[in-house]
């Protein structure tokens, strides 16, 4: 009697033990469910799409067992997250019967699970390329880029940001719409690869800036200084290019060039505080370009937001109507600039050894090619703390 007592406690015990192994198999494939539609109903809303038919279909796919879709919401409607427009949450349940607990129970206990995803920031990006498509950032030959923040390409391309040959990229995060192409030798150890993520926000974009109708007559045309000379200039329009080749000195303030190419030549010395030089054109093909040459010396710095309420950290800023000129910053330039470069439809090439060193150089371009050595820091001042350089990221929060 004793024996058979102890042999249905422990068939019991068995039976009990296996179903609730079971249990806790589909809870956490249950979780996963939810988990993978939450991360997809996520990035559907960050992208602007249909966020739940994108959740459902991920939930679906990734179900073990016949489920129900409790709630595919936005925003939440519990937890940390209900006032965040960009959370999505997934609810769902599952219940099926098992042999042993059956006898027991009139019913399957239900599984619940519950997910929600948001966009965050992880981390900062000081090079932004802002093409749909294509490959938007290019580092590639012998270069050796070191950057102190990371580098993100809006590109859907599945190559959005190629680092190739043997060059070598230190860069975190590395954040790309479409896929990231490398191999373990051209990337620091420890950096962060995101690939076929959300598109990143153009940091400039919201401080509305236009290009200044005033002054409308030209301060100088086709400005030249040779070499061995130096010129000081002041703010204006400058129109059909300015050619450096000796020292040009520029006073504070805004400098528009008016078509034409910035040109700075071999042993050519551009110097200027609190300036920012803004390229436009009579149309989006004559819109002016930069090309800073082998054995040039260019120390710019952008105005603070003290020197110019409205210009305030940009350095460069050309008109976001231009059909995509290309800017060169060619090898052997010595080149010490601090502020924004910003070419929403321009193209940045920078070739040879050319040795950049900047501690405050942020580049947001429509594409930017890089074939030489750069060594771009993103360590400003207090000033730059209000422009929007957050690496995004959809996350499961809860």
């Amino acid at each position: 009697m004793l024996g058979g007592a102890g042999a249905i406690a422990l068939v019991g015990g068995a039976g009990l033990g296996v179903d609730t192994v079971q249990w806790y198999l589909w809870k956490r494939q249950l979780q996963q469910s939810v988990d993978s539609g939450a991360l997809a109903g996520g990035q559907a809303k960050a992208q602007g799409t249909d966020f739940r038919t994108y959740a459902a279909k991920e939930v679906n796919r990734n179900a073990n067992t016949a489920i129900t879709v409790v709630r595919i919401a936005n925003a939440p409607a519990t937890g940390a997250y209900t006032a965040d427009s960009a959370a999505v949450e997934v609810v769902a349940t599952t219940r099926q019967p098992l042999p042993f607990s059956s006898v027991f129970l009139d019913a399957a206990p239900t599984l619940s699970a519950r997910a929600v995803a948001t966009t965050v920031i992880d981390g900062e990006h000081c090079l932004i390329s802002l093409a749909p498509n294509g490959i938007g950032v290019n580092v590639s030959g012998s270069a050796d880029v070191q950057l102190g923040c990371g580098v993100s390409a809006n590109s859907a391309d599945p190559s959005s940001i190629s680092v190739g040959g043997s060059s070598y990229l230190q860069a975190s995060p590395l954040s790309a719409v479409g896929g990231i192409s490398y191999s373990s030798a051209n990337l620091a150890g420890g950096t962060t690869i995101q690939p076929y993520g959300v598109e990143q926000s153009d940091p400039i974009a919201s401080r509305n800036l236009a290009v200044p109708a005033n002054p409308a007559g030209c301060t100088a045309s086709n400005l030249s200084v040779n070499p061995h000379n130096t010129q000081t200039i002041s703010p204006g329009r400058y129109c059909n290019g300015i050619n450096v080749r000796g020292t040009l000195i520029m006073n504070p303030g805004v400098y528009i060039l008016d078509e034409g190419t910035f040109l700075a030549n071999s042993q050519a010395e551009i110097i200027g505080e609190g300036v920012t030089i803004i390229l436009t054109g009579a149309n989006p093909n004559k819109v002016a370009n930069l090309e800073f040459r082998g054995g040039s010396e260019i120390d710019l710095r952008a105005p603070t937001k003290l020197e110019d309420a409205s210009w305030y950290n940009i350095l460069i800023f050309q008109d976001p109507t231009a059909n995509f000129p290309e800017s060169k910053l060619n090898g052997g330039s010595d080149l010490s600039m601090e502020g924004v470069v910003y070419m929403p439809r321009g193209d940045v090439t920078i070739n040879g050894s050319s040795a950049q060193q900047a501690q405050c150089l942020l580049m947001v371009v429509y594409r930017a090619d890089i074939n030489g050595n750069a060594d771009l820091q993103n360590n400003c001042p207090t000033d730059y703390d209000d422009l929007d350089l957050g690496a995004r990221i959809v996350r499961v929060v809860e």
